[in-house]
């Protein structure tokens, strides 16, 4: 073929004509060869040609070759395929089943990735020596797609098998091994090059050695494999490279046509080889093509001009034949480096011409510049091409002619810009019509720009399958797919254009693993079966194996533009659900292809969820293995955050928040499916499992409802794979369920026994405990994992003041319904267990055993840390939000949980698990809970030991249960300090234990001293420490000083200021206080018990009024009232509500307020009182008092004087001094008496008496006018400061209506006028009554005076006291004396 007649015989191709033998006993395979050289392995199937359906690529002729330099078999042959994975001969008339031809499906390839573009699989057909990862010696690789079969050579030897099986082959190939003819001289020389060859009935093989230009040829693969090495190469044809230079290599072989090829040396010599002659007879024949012609004719014997200038172009970069024409005639074209591009034409007949020479590389930099992406140092930028290709006649989304009607040549060119620091690629789309050149299109290669390889690396190689909507560009290490599809012209695409949001291509790189040191050592364009639309191509990769790599096609109904660039959430799923199941391809991402950080962040929550969901279509949705199943999800997940942190921008806390519980979700679901396999394997006939009844009792709007039209039946296994995202349902309906299950079985008239409904408590257990156990602890192991810091979480907990709080929504694991439902179980066990009594049993005799309770009370310690856990999260969450009232609702929550905490733990010690309540009390640190368990414990010990005792039994284990609990309190004393302190002693003044407290506290002195020196509540009775165990009277005296600030009722308060008294003193006489510096303090407490004593007096008054109640408070307060409180009060509702709260706590023996008592004093009134008792008469000048000994204490003079004036106001107004100035017709005796009998008088009076006037003389009247009438005149004084406006407008109101009871005393009764005679009235009174006491006094004194004496007068008559007197003169004894009062004045 394409030889002409001047060809010699040794060199001429088979005539055409030459009838083709049929007959099978023609074929090489069936020789009749010696016993010994029969290959068991190889029989006629073996070399049967592949169905049609997979034909090679790019052929417009049903039996031509195809372009791009790829063979093509005849239309008559059929590609090689069979059932057996090892090259077994089968009868080529004999038809393979139809789904034995589907090579692509269930092939037992291994897919490595894939997405919705394209997908890559590892072919199972590759020969295990191959696959093996430390097999990476050098060796080459080239395929036969038409015959679907694969060569690899080594230096000596040849390796060929059939890379496309038959549908049920799953197992590798055993490869042909054809030891080589000829053998380098040295292993750093290239390697040689094989090409297998379409021959009937089985493909010939091609070998020619690069240096020493040997060639070696084999019409079947059988003669070429033959174990007998004379026989071997007998039956070989050989020759050699003809023109070879010293040096010289060659370096590309070039399938031309079916036994033609054009041979590509390094120094840009171009050879053409045959190995058959005119007569089909097997021979080598060789040409160098030359400036001026060939040297002998043949094919390429015309042609001029290849290699200008009288040599070869040293930059050859690519020789490509071709589509064909028609029968007779075809193109081929010759590309170099620099972008010169030539275009021959050759026939049949052996005329051969130039059809055209173009340089392009000026085009080629011109459309890198319209693209807009020309580099800014386009200086020191070099333009190179690298490969082309031939592009098909018809591209999709592209009005392109037939090239087979016009003389366009269309052209894909694979060039480099590379610079110093910058590598650009791209794909331009060239026309050639008659000898001009378009570059319409050109394609950026955006998503790889590593350098060039340089040195003995291979060229990249660009591969364009048909149809020819995508391009392979294939280098050593990587493989790059680009989208050569335009956007086809719409009115949508003009607005996307002019809007200039015109979606990307689709582009994407496969890199290889660079530290397995793998390496592409061979490729080719591949078609996809006649059943399946799009392209591929399959690449031989050192060390691994063969992959085939596919692309489907666009679908039907789509545009070109809908295969747009690939997004971040396809790129992730690659590496999530691919990346750690193979270990080729390299899915950590490429810089060239990084995407923004929202993307990556959506993508990955949506991938999780769909991974939780099971609605990722990489995730099955069946199986025998639900644990497989779970696994393979967590499995997904955890790629997932492990790619996340390696290779992308890090994701904000709160993303990777969400990743982190869609992970411990779906580690819980795992450990609920064991606890469920095992509740199903283990129950009994007639019972249900908790989680089965749970899931259908859940709202259809919390959970996908499962298709019965779809046969989906099982809830369980439906429910793990599509709502594990929705996992915090399960843990309320855990409770939920159970209650519902024990209600309907009580309203249908069979309520469950107790041992089934603690088989379904222990089951609801098991829920909650598998879903937060495995939550939190999955957490805390994987913290690091999703970049937290393993010190920020106790046990999956995150810990107070980290910026993780920060915009973090609500854990999942503390919700207010997850928290309440955990707790509600809890409680609904502890309550059920403490129902049962020690025998329980129902009615059918049949109670839940004790190992099951005891089993259900150890999860109860379980479930009640998850319940700790769970409200300290939720807590803590609210507090650390920015907005002020979910904070507050987190310290509330934080504050009241201590009481539910305390009662857990109390009833978990009940159950007999004291320890483990004990261990949880010390986890959270509860030292309220320990000192309530511990207590209890040692209370109801010592009840128990004293009943044993009494009893007479055995008490031993009793006395250790006690020993234990005391060890514990003591050992707390050391461990938790003041903490524990604080909680023990504190629970003994909660239960009034005052005596056991400063009894069993002096063991612990120092921490018993300083609790009740901490604690004011303690103040009452803390001076008894302070006196009897420390000797700190002062210590003792200020403690009793405060508690009676706080004290409440009079007597206490009495005591306590009358014992801080003593104690005070017996401190200045130890000298622990100075004299001088407690004087003050001495006279505030005179003060304060004379305050109390006016209390007394007042309670004392009052009593028989009280009394009449019968201890009635309430009646009390009202009998009071009645007699007291009826017309001073009256229409002043501020005073009088304040009376009937001051007479309720004189009832109930209350302090009362020195201020409070000064008013009670003087709102009663007048003519309920007895005008004749010293209370009645006194009683301004005691409320005068009371407040002066007020301000004393407090310092606040405004506080006195308003109140001061107000209680003279008060007097003066409880007379009718209107008619008191009516003086008509009385006598002065009556006028004196009525003035006399006015509270001003007696008042008056009785501070002249006492010499209180002294220092506060009396106010005039008119003085008194306008006092806390006002809101503002109110706020002067302390008292009101706290008081709202509207509060203290009623009390003003109030004391308007008594001062308008002053003026009409001022005016009408012209008090002004009797002021001063009143005064000095009170005064004269005063006088004349100290006048008549002298008198009488002296009196009495001088009558007194005058009994003694005439007593003793007779008493010495009667006892002769004048001789006695003698007597004791005489014994020198001296005489008693006796004073005035008659006593005996001693010494």
């Amino acid at each position: 073929m394409f030889s002409n007649s001047t060809v010699p015989a040794s060199t001429a191709l088979r005539n055409p004509r030459r009838r083709q033998r049929t007959g099978s006993d023609d074929s090489v395979a069936v020789r009749q060869l010696p016993k010994r050289l029969k290959r068991s392995s190889l029989t006629t199937e073996t070399f049967q040609p592949l169905n049609q359906s997979v034909n090679g690529h790019l052929y417009n002729h049903e039996s031509s070759p195809a372009a791009n330099g790829h063979l093509r078999d005849p239309g008559s042959q059929s590609p090689a395929g069979g059932e057996n994975t090892s090259l077994a001969i089968r009868n080529r008339n004999s038809r393979k089943p139809e789904r034995e031809r589907r090579s692509n499906r269930g092939d037992g390839s291994i897919e490595l990735t894939k997405n919705d573009t394209y997908a890559v699989n590892r072919l199972a057909t590759t020969p295990v020596q191959f696959q093996e990862q430390g097999n990476l010696g050098k060796w080459h690789g080239n395929f036969a797609p038409s015959l679907g079969y694969a060569v690899a050579t080594t230096q000596t030897q040849a390796f060929i098998w059939r890379y496309k099986q038959a549908s049920n082959a799953t197992a590798s190939s055993k490869p042909i091994v054809v030891q080589l003819l000829h053998v380098a001289n040295s292993s750093e020389d290239p390697l040689p090059l094989g090409v297998l060859i379409p021959s009937s009935p089985e493909p010939g093989l091609l070998i020619i050695m690069p240096v020493s230009g040997k060639v070696s040829y084999w019409d079947s693969l059988s003669s070429a494999a033959s174990v007998d090495r004379g026989r071997q190469r007998q039956q070989a044809t050989q020759g050699f490279v003809t023109g070879l230079a010293a040096g010289e290599n060659i370096s590309e072989i070039t399938e031309a046509e079916p036994q033609g090829f054009l041979l590509t040396c390094t120094s840009g010599k171009i050879v053409h080889l045959t190995i058959a002659d005119v007569q089909g007879k097997a021979s080598i024949g060789t040409q160098i093509l030359r400036n001026g012609g060939a040297e002998v004719g043949g094919i390429f014997g015309s042609l001029r001009n290849v290699f200008g200038g009288g040599g070869w172009l040293r930059d050859v970069v690519a020789v490509k034949a071709g589509h064909l024409l028609h029968k007779a005639q075809r193109d081929c074209i010759v590309g170099t480096t620099k972008g010169l591009l030539q275009v021959w034409d050759m026939n049949w007949n052996g005329a051969h011409s130039l059809k055209y020479e173009v340089d392009a590389k000026s085009q080629l930099l011109k459309s890198i510049q319209d693209t807009g992406t020309f580099p800014r140092d386009s200086d020191n930028q070099f333009l190179k091409v690298l490969d082309l290709a031939f592009l098909p006649a018809v591209v999709t989304g592209q009005e392109v002619t037939s090239s087979m009607a016009s003389s366009a040549t269309r052209l894909l060119v694979l060039t480099v810009m590379s610079g110093a620091n910058t590598t650009r690629y791209n794909l331009h789309v060239v026309n050639i019509t008659r000898g001009e050149i378009d570059v319409p299109v050109v394609h950026p290669i955006t998503c790889y720009r590593s350098h060039l390889a340089t040195g003995t690396a291979p060229k990249p190689q660009l591969l364009v399958p048909d149809p020819g909507q995508i391009a392979y560009v294939v280098f050593e290490t990587s493989v790059v797919l680009v989208s050569l599809e335009e956007i086809e012209e719409s009115p949508d695409s003009q607005l996307q254009t002019e809007a200039r949001r015109v979606p990307d291509p689709f582009q994407d790189v496969l890199d290889l693993r660079k530290d397995k040191g793998y390496a592409i050592v061979g490729c080719a364009a591949d078609a996809m079966e006649k059943d399946h639309s799009g392209s591929a191509c399959t690449i031989m990769i050192r060390g691994y194996g063969v992959i085939r790599v596919s692309v489907a096609s666009v679908e039907e109904g789509l545009t070109s533009a809908d295969r747009t660039a690939l997004t971040a959430e396809t790129k992730l799923e690659q590496a999530v659900f691919y990346g750690s199941q193979q270990s080729l391809l390299d899915m950590s991402g490429r810089p060239e292809m990084q995407f923004a950080t929202e993307d990556v962040r959506d993508a990955a929550l949506r991938i999780s969820r769909s991974i939780t969901s099971s609605s990722s279509k990489h995730l099955s949705t069946a199986g025998p293995s639900m644990e497989q199943h779970l696994q393979k999800r967590a499995t997904a997940l955890a790629e997932l955050i492990k790619h996340l942190r390696k290779h992308c921008h890090p994701l904000d806390h709160v993303t990777r928040w969400k990743l982190l519980w869609e992970a411990e979700k779906m580690a819980a679901a795992r450990a609920i499916w064991r606890v469920y396999n095992d509740a199903v394997s283990h129950t009994h006939e007639g019972e249900k499992i908790l989680l089965y009844e749970l899931v259908e009792c859940i709202s259809e709007n919390d959970k996908t409802e499962n298709r019965p039209e779809h046969h989906e039946t099982d809830h369980v296994r439906h429910w793990l794979i599509k709502d594990v995202w929705r996992l915090e349902f399960v843990v309320p309906w855990a409770f939920k369920a159970l209650d519902t299950l024990h209600r309907w079985s009580i309203e249908d008239g069979q309520p469950m026994s107790s041992a089934y409904r603690a088989r379904l408590i222990s089951q609801a257990y098991d829920l909650q405990l598998m879903a937060l156990e495995t939550a939190y602890s999955f957490r805390q192991s994987n913290a690091s994992l999703y970049g937290f810091n393993e010190d920020a979480m106790f046990e999956g907990l995150l810990q107070r003041d980290y910026q993780e709080y920060d915009g973090m929504p609500q854990p999942w694991t503390s919700s207010n319904i997850v928290c309440e439902a955990v707790q509600t179980l809890a409680e609904y066990f502890q309550t059920f267990a403490s129902d049962l009594s020690p025998n329980s049993s129902d009615e059918e005799g049949v109670g839940p055993s004790p190992e099951l309770l005891l089993k259900i009370a150890e999860k109860n310690a379980r479930l009640i840390d998850s319940i700790c856990k769970t409200h300290i999260e939720r807590f803590q969450f609210l507090q650390a939000s920015d907005q002020v009232r979910t904070r507050k609702l987190g310290q509330d929550l934080e504050k009241h949980f201590s009481d539910p905490r305390k009662a857990l733990l109390k009833g978990l010690a009940e159950m007999g698990q004291l320890l483990a309540a004990i261990e949880l009390g010390e986890k959270y640190r509860d030292m309220d809970a320990l000192a309530e368990v511990l207590e209890s414990e040692i209370q109801v010990s010592q009840e128990e030991l004293s009943d044993l005792v009494k009893a007479g039994e055995n008490s031993e284990e009793v006395r250790m249960k006690i020993a234990t609990c005391e060890g514990f309190v003591d050992e707390y004393f050391d461990k938790y300090g003041t903490a524990w302190a604080n909680a023990y002693f504190a629970r003994f003044v909660a239960q009034n234990r005052i005596s056991s407290l400063l009894t069993h506290g002096r063991k612990q002195r120092r921490h018993l001293t300083a609790f009740l020196r901490n604690h004011p509540e303690c103040n009452n009775f803390s001076w008894i420490n302070e006196v009897s165990v420390e000797g700190k009277y002062a210590a003792a005296a200020d403690g009793l000083n405060s508690a009676q600030k706080q004290a409440d009722t009079l007597w206490a308060k009495k005591i306590q200021v009358s014992i801080s008294k003593l104690a005070t003193m017996a401190a200045v006489s130890l000298q622990q206080k100075e004299a001088d510096d407690v004087k003050p303090f001495f006279h505030a407490t005179d003060g304060r018990l004379e305050v109390l004593s006016v209390q007394e007096q007042l309670h004392d008054y009052l009593k028989p009024t009280i009394r009449r109640a019968l201890n009635d408070t309430p009646a009390a307060t009202e009998v009071v009232m009645e007699q007291y409180g009826k017309r001073f009060v009256k229409g002043k509702p501020a005073l009088r509500g304040a009376m009937k709260l001051h007479v309720a706590r004189l009832v109930e023996d209350k302090v009362l307020d020195a201020e409070d008592l000064a008013d009670m004093i003087t709102f009663m009134d007048e003519d309920g009182l007895d005008p004749d008792s010293d209370f009645a008469i006194r009683r301004f000048m005691i409320a005068l008092q009371v407040v002066r000994l007020h301000a004393d204490s407090t310092g606040d003079l405004a506080r006195k004087e308003l109140l001061e004036r107000i209680i003279w106001r008060r007097c003066i107004i409880q007379d009718d001094w209107p008619s008191i100035n009516r003086t008509e017709l009385k006598d002065e005796t009556q006028v004196e008496n009525e003035a006399g009998a006015t509270a001003l008088f007696k008042t008056l009076r009785e501070g002249f008496k006492s010499g209180f006037w002294d220092q506060n003389p009396p106010p005039n009247p008119s003085t008194l006018r306008g006092i806390g009438t006002t809101v503002s005149s109110l706020r002067t004084s302390s008292r009101y400061s706290d008081a709202t406006d509207n509060a203290l407008s009623v009390i003003a109101k109030d004391l308007e209506i008594e001062d308008t009871a002053l003026r009409t005393c001022i005016e009408e009764g012209r008090l002004e006028e009797w002021w001063k005679g009143i005064v000095d009235a009170a005064q004269s009174s005063v006088r004349n009554e100290a006048d008549r006491n002298g008198e009488e006094e002296s009196k009495r004194v001088e009558a007194e005076q005058n009994s003694r004496e005439k007593k003793s007068k007779d008493d010495r008559a009667a006892w002769g006291v004048d001789g006695m007197e003698k007597n004791n003169a005489a014994a020198g004894r001296s005489r008693l004396e006796m004073d005035e009062e008659g006593d005996v004045v001693m010494g």
